[in-house]
């Protein structure tokens, strides 16, 4: 197999029957998906949340949660008391806990969102935090001004299509730069990281997030029960919001293993800073 076949297999939000109509792959495409409008939470037990950019972060609005600044103590926290959040600064953590309500016959959660601000190793942190009936969640906050620069350096002057592919090779090739963020599905707190599709068997790998470009890339190992012909379109649900899919082979051999990248818009991309 070709390390060049990835890049010929890429497949980006092509007008496709769906999954199971007998048709023969479509050819490739190099349309590219548009960028969407509205905002996504971050929706996982850690978070590793960039500074500069409003982010949206969902929290536990029963546990306490955690935030954590990994170059130094936090000086400021700035938020507002009438959200009914209950804050406590240690060293380089904040423990914050949403207000509980205790009725005549049962405890009432809070669910109002709240903004906080942070100072952490001189940038300032910013995020909506979304109470949700959670179990606890870590928020790292991340020192990253240098994959800032050398993210931008790696990828200045390409085009979106051209974005894609180049880290679908990286991921592909196995020569990941320093400067992405790569996570297991153990790290993100992710304890089913499987995804279904007739006669396919599909576990999650890592994620890499492209900082200051939006883009995240899922890696997938594909086990097939049987013989049969995949499309790229077959696996596009498998991030909120597609850009591209590139599989190794779309002809599966029954006990063959395959692997599969989807890559999507994070968040911030998607309210114009990074994620």
């Amino acid at each position: 197999m070709k390390k060049t076949r990835i890049l010929i297999l890429l497949a980006i939000l092509i007008a496709s029957p769906a999954w199971g109509e007998g048709t023969a792959p479509q050819p490739p495409s190099t349309m590219v998906s548009p960028l969407p409008s509205e905002t996504k939470s971050m929706d996982l037990r850690y978070v590793n949340l960039p500074p500069d950019n409003l982010q949206r972060v969902r929290l536990s609005s029963t546990d306490v949660n955690r935030i954590v600044c990994n170059v130094g103590e936090i000086k400021d926290v700035v938020h507002s008391r009438e959200k009914g959040l209950i804050i406590k600064v240690s060293g380089n953590s904040v423990f914050l806990k949403f207000q509980v309500f205790e009725g005549q016959q049962q405890l009432t959660y809070s669910t109002n969102p709240a903004e906080i601000y942070l100072t952490c190793g001189g940038a300032i942190y910013s995020m909506i935090v979304e109470p949700m009936r959670i179990p606890s969640v870590t928020v790292s906050l991340a020192d990253i001004k240098d994959s800032f620069k050398e993210n931008a350096v790696l990828f200045k002057g390409l085009a979106l299509e051209e974005k894609l592919s180049k880290l679908i090779k990286f991921a592909y090739t196995d020569e990941i730069p320093a400067s992405f963020d790569v996570k297991t599905p153990a790290e993100l707190g992710d304890t089913s990281p499987t995804e279904k599709l007739p006669a396919l068997d599909i576990h999650l790998m890592r994620v890499v997030r492209v900082v200051g470009e939006g883009l995240l890339l899922k890696e997938y190992i594909v086990y097939a029960d049987r013989d049969l012909e995949v499309r790229e379109l077959d696996f596009m649900s498998f991030v909120e919001r597609p850009a591209a899919v590139a599989l190794d082979s779309t002809t599966m051999k029954t006990d063959g293993r395959y692997r599969l990248f989807v890559v999507g818009y994070s968040v911030s991309r998607w309210q114009g800073g990074l994620n």
